[in-house]
């Protein structure tokens, strides 16, 4: 067998969970950063005049907000805050604020000009919304607001040159890209380094698993994954794998102490040949010959329960109970002869099939057959049914005795007086074979002798029960007189005419 070592060298090289969710969180890090760049850069390309539009709307609001009106309801001043009285005095060639009555005369102007902001050569448009101006070579933007006084309707303009703006806008506009790229370089290593310290700490749980799962190996199946400090997600994982260490841990259980049981069986009747040999007591031919057969058949039992035990053996095709019956009964009907025991089966036809292994049936029901012979007394008969639904064999035996119940289907299990014949596998594979199949497999006492039966669940119940029960009122071994009989059918049920 090849080392964990070598078998670990044989793997495919595989990727690294880390280093591919590393990977993903870059990439998703640099479109996001793509992303605010460009937003960064659309607000730079267009920003400015939504700016421009917002700081004009503001000014005319807090000019029409802060104007004076004398007694006669001419303006005379405009109450506004330091900040800007001391803009619209310093820079008059930058931003200006200009009061208009109805007619496009100027009442008050923060540059004392004496006209309204007109396009060149035209006259004053009280329905005009914005103005696009030059002056000395500078573009300057100019919006006006209707309001009313005392019922007089008036004019504002605000004018705020380009010049003015881009100032504004420069002494903002490099620092916010420093910050932005500063800003997004130092969030992406961030946001790398606090994935690895998760990942690593994620992924702790499974380092551990594979370190425990590593030292596992038949001398200690029972070792388990610990589910302490497992995240929610990972749990489900760790619990299958412990479910199918449980199951290992039984399956190797299970065919150790069926090799060593087969061994021991094997034993006595080798060590009796070999005695024999030894001593030269060759004289009893069918002494030797009957070991020899013996031990065949065990082999043989043997053959059929590991089969029996691999589900992929079987092949599930249609078949009808009713004709595996009748050819069971055809292969027995020498060995019922020589017991002098009479086969009576009431099958009813063909009818529908079911899906099952044909060979595999064909065993179970042969060995219930062949049980039910070996235990019925000269004259006796036994009973068959078969329909789609149930399959019944019932013997005029002594019955079963309440303590042979639990050990009906024991491997290698026989009843005291079947020391010397048998494996005591039959009714292991008959077991085996309904497990697999999902078949109901219950075994009782009737009066007289034992039924057993053998019920055909649908397909999709893909789990077996096997029972063994004893009426009250059933025969005790020592009432009978006789050996306990192991057998499969209905608890107590007749069995059908």
């Amino acid at each position: 067998m090849a080392a964990p070592e070598a078998r670990c060298a044989c793997l495919p090289r595989a990727r690294s969970l880390s280093l591919r969710l590393l990977g993903v969180t870059a990439i998703v890090l640099a479109l996001a950063g793509a992303a605010v760049v460009g937003t960064i850069a659309a607000v730079l390309r267009w920003g400015p005049e939504l700016v421009m539009n917002r700081a004009l709307e503001t000014n005319v609001k807090r000019v029409i907000d802060g104007l004076r009106f004398d007694a006669d309801g001419r303006p005379y001043k405009v109450i506004l805050g330091n900040r800007m009285e001391t803009a619209y005095e310093v820079l008059r060639k930058d931003c200006v604020y200009r009061v208009l009555d109805e007619h496009g005369a100027v009442l008050l102007a923060s540059d004392g000009a004496p006209s309204a902001y007109t396009l060149p050569g035209g006259v004053f448009e009280p329905g005009r919304q914005r103005l696009n101006l030059a002056q000395d070579g500078e573009k300057l933007q100019v919006m006006p607001q209707a309001f009313e006084h005392q019922g007089r309707p008036m004019y504002v303009q605000v004018m705020r040159s380009e010049r003015l703006q881009r100032i504004a806008l420069d002494n903002n506009t490099q620092r916010v890209r420093s910050l932005t790229v500063i800003a997004a370089i130092v969030g992406m290593v961030l946001f790398s380094l606090v994935v690895v310290i998760t990942l690593h700490y994620l992924l702790k749980p499974l380092r551990q698993a594979a370190a425990a799962a590593a030292d596992i190996h038949p001398d200690n199946l029972s070792t388990r994954l610990s589910l302490e400090g497992v995240p929610r997600e990972l749990a489900p994982l760790f619990g299958a794998f412990n479910l199918a260490l449980d199951r290992v841990e039984e399956g190797y259980c299970r065919q150790r102490e069926f090799l060593a049981t087969a061994a021991h069986e094997l034993k006595t009747p080798l060590a009796l040949m070999r005695g024999q040999i030894e001593l030269g007591d060759l004289g009893d031919r069918r002494m030797l010959l009957q070991d020899i057969d013996q031990m065949a058949r065990h082999v043989h039992q043997l053959l059929h329960l590991a089969e029996a035990c691999e589900p992929h053996n079987y092949a599930m095709v249609d078949t009808h109970p009713a004709d595996v019956l009748a050819q069971a009964c055809a292969q027995l009907a020498r060995l019922a002869q020589q017991r002098q025991v009479r086969i009576v089966s009431a099958a009813a036809g063909s009818g529908e099939p079911i899906r099952a292994d044909a060979g595999a049936l064909s065993v179970l029901v042969k060995n219930l057959l062949e049980n039910a012979i070996c235990h019925s007394a000269p004259g006796g008969i036994v009973s068959v049914h078969a329909d789609r639904s149930s399959l019944s064999v019932r013997d005029e035996g002594p019955g079963i005795a309440p303590e042979a119940m639990p050990h009906l289907f024991e491997r290698f299990w026989r009843g005291p007086h079947r020391r010397d014949e048998g494996a005591g596998l039959g009714l292991s594979i008959c077991a085996e074979i309904a497990k697999t199949h999902g078949w109901r497999l219950e075994a009782g006492n009737a009066h007289p002798g034992a039924i057993f039966e053998l019920r055909f669940q649908p397909e999709a119940t893909m789990t077996a029960t096997i029972t063994a029960t004893m009426p009250s009122a059933a025969p005790s071994m020592s009432d009978a007189g006789a050996a306990p009989h192991p057998a499969l059918g209905r608890t107590g049920g007749p069995l059908p005419p």
